[in-house]
């Protein structure tokens, strides 16, 4: 599959928990940033389970009319593309997969209703918080995710190339004072394979990072392992 821009598509938290590999209990009375967080249910979900949850998304600062127009939009627009799509295994349940994402607008809406101070206006790689504000930061279907479709990805653009990788990953170092994780780090086809920018990515991590890969168990249509990047700040 491929797309002409990064589309305003969430995720349920039990999604985020599942690709992040995350039990929210170890985190409790810890500071999270989602970034970008999307029109997903994740922030409210850690949020209740005692962790201070921030999610930062380029399009927060629409109004939420605009933001549940744009959401319904895309997900209708991604879903023909997924229709048509040969990289998902023909037994995946779509309907589900498009309901799923309707419930997380849902309690995303809610949520930003209730709580509009955990949503910032923000797009990497360059980011409104001070070094090391988060003890973790999550970041999902971003990152080689719309890496350009030669690369192993979705965009049909140029934009998110090598570089812009090496600063945003740079970025979300160096927001976080523990840990950072990415999904997914394989490349976007039927039968996933580690994506290529992984390796030079990890060999440029700074002094005191240590990265590594991590089998998830999430169910996103693909054939095979489907990683998720997981890196941490080594304690002297």
């Amino acid at each position: 599959m491929d797309l002409p821009r990064v589309v305003f598509f969430g995720r349920t938290g039990a999604d985020a928990l599942a690709f992040f590999n995350l039990e929210l209990a170890a985190w409790r009375g810890q500071r999270l940033l989602d970034c970008p967080g999307g029109p997903g249910s994740f922030t409210a979900l850690a949020r209740a389970a005692g962790v201070e949850s921030v999610a930062a998304d380029p399009l927060y600062g629409l109004s939420l009319p605009e933001l549940e127009q744009r959401c319904r939009d895309d997900v209708a627009f991604t879903m023909e593309r997924l229709a048509r799509s040969a990289s998902l295994r023909p037994d995946f349940d779509l309907s589900r997969f498009q309901q799923g994402k309707l419930e997380a607008l849902e309690a995303f809406l809610t949520d930003r209703r209730k709580h509009p101070e955990a949503y910032r206006a923000a797009a990497l790689p360059s980011l409104p918080f001070e070094a090391a504000s988060f003890d973790l930061v999550l970041c999902g279907h971003l990152l080689f995710c719309y890496a350009p479709i030669a690369d192993g990805g979705l965009s049909e653009q140029p934009d998110f190339d090598l570089e812009w990788h090496r600063l945003a990953l740079a970025e979300l170092l160096r927001v976080s004072q523990r840990e950072v994780r990415i999904y997914p780090a394989h490349t976007i086809e039927r039968r996933p394979r580690v994506h290529p920018w992984v390796e030079p990515l990890l060999a440029s991590l700074p002094p005191g990072w240590q990265g590594q890969l991590e089998d998830t168990a999430y169910d996103e249509g693909f054939e095979g392992e489907t990683p998720m990047l997981r890196l941490r700040r080594q304690t002297p």
